[in-house]
């Protein structure tokens, strides 16, 4: 029975000599029958693991959630049960108070928003959604995004008191192409938040608004573009804008007298931001806003799917839709959006694609059918822009490019509209 008993061991040092690995095997025989290919390298000089320290874990970030409430001791009443207060600001859109809080320990969403309803039953309540620029780089090469709608950069400047709203990221001032361009830029990024990058505001501003001179030129001449911040860095460096930031800036654009606004980003269906986005297009602004680049089988994005704004695709030079493209019931209008030359966020520009740079183009013709019949409803402008655009895809309107491809309205004097290129 000894024999036996040792006959185990016998045999695993004549595998482990063979192998090169018996010496050392008082300490070498255990580790290796311990150790896993994912451990191997943890094992220390002496032959004995190492002990990994246990990776600490990262504190779990209690969700946010946004509230609408009548007044401000109905904020202070939510507070008083525990929701961490984070911001707060009145909207006179709403008529009522906004505030993001955080939600206290072990409180679900669901918990919380019967909570909260039960507290102030006229609340509106909602998580505090997060929407997120649409925009890709490409590669360097040309296009005729002007030519292709009849947008020429000759057209006489728009009269004074035309003003065009846009929310997006924060926008470079002293771009060469903004140079002389009456632009305001406005921060509605709540307390405590990191700005995001100048890259996207940048270049949807010079878009809308830049010397028609620029290397990057823009459509419009002579417009006060009002441009609203409400974009911040998220813990990973992201650039992101909630509802309560979005909301606040829709707010502040309407008092501030724009009745166009562009609005290239996108997210998730939003109780509060419905709310706020209906109510301005009851002041008969137009908000005009990307589709979004998740695919043509993705699920619509907001706020272009709200009913009543104006959902914009993008396409190619050749009148192609752009194959990253949201598709659905909601889109209005097509416009380049490919391989578009834009502005960078520090000088000169670079190539990008996505409905983000396709919504502006649809932004400056409103501008200017607003400029040309300041007291048309914005309903009728819509009709007369769908009945100039250029029909894509099947016949009358579909849920690729909407009603198609939009047309220069002319300028804003009255003019008429210049031809567009023909689309091979």
């Amino acid at each position: 029975m000894p024999d036996v008993e040792k006959r185990p061991e016998t045999t695993r040092r004549a595998v482990l000599a063979r192998l090169g690995l018996a010496a050392g095997l008082a300490y070498a025989a255990p580790v290796l029958a311990s150790l896993s290919s994912a451990r191997a390298s943890s094992v220390s000089f002496s032959g004995r693991p190492r002990r990994r320290p246990r990776p600490q874990a990262r504190p779990r970030i209690r969700p946010e959630i946004v509230v609408s409430a009548p007044s401000a001791a109905d904020i202070d009443r939510i507070a008083a049960e525990g929701y961490v207060l984070l911001s707060r600001d009145g909207i006179d859109l709403l008529g009522s108070q906004l505030a993001r809080f955080r939600l206290p320990a072990n409180v679900t969403v669901d918990q919380a928003r019967a909570q909260v309803l039960q507290l102030v039953p006229a609340a509106l309540f909602d998580t505090n959604s997060v929407y997120r620029p649409g925009a890709l780089d490409c590669g360097e090469e040309g296009c005729a995004a002007f030519e292709m709608i009849g947008w020429r950069p000759e057209l006489p400047a728009c009269p004074a008191g035309t003003v065009i709203g846009m929310v997006d990221t924060s926008v470079n001032r002293e771009h060469a192409a903004l140079a002389g361009v009456d632009i305001e830029v406005v921060s509605s990024i709540a307390e405590g938040r990191r700005p995001a990058s100048a890259v996207h505001g940048t270049g949807i501003a010079v878009l809308i608004a830049g010397r028609t001179d620029a290397r990057t030129p823009g459509l419009l001449q002579g417009v006060r573009l009002v441009a609203f911040e409400a974009f911040h860095r998220d813990a990973s460096g992201q650039d992101v804008a909630d509802a309560f930031d979005i909301a606040r800036a829709i707010d502040k654009l309407v008092a501030r007298g724009a009745r166009v606004v562009n609005m290239s980003f996108t997210g998730p269906d939003n109780a509060v931001l419905a709310e706020v986005v209906r109510r301005a297009l009851a002041r008969d602004v137009i908000i005009v806003a990307a589709a979004g680049n998740q695919g043509p089988s993705a699920a619509p994005l907001y706020p272009a799917a709200y009913e009543g704004v104006v959902a914009v695709t993008a396409v190619d030079r050749d009148g192609n839709v752009y194959r990253q493209a949201n598709a659905g019931e909601h889109i209005d209008f097509a416009a380049p959006g490919v391989r578009l030359w834009t502005a960078a966020s520090v000088s000169g520009g670079r190539f990008r694609s996505g409905t983000s740079y396709a919504a502006p183009f649809v932004t400056a013709a409103f501008a200017v059918a607003r400029a040309r019949k300041p007291e048309a409803r914005a309903a009728d402008l819509v009709e007369e822009m769908a009945r100039a655009s250029r029909d894509l895809g099947r016949d009358g309107r579909d849920p690729t490019f909407g009603w198609g491809l939009v047309q220069s309205p002319g300028d804003c004097g009255g003019g008429p509209a210049p031809v567009p290129a023909v689309i091979r």
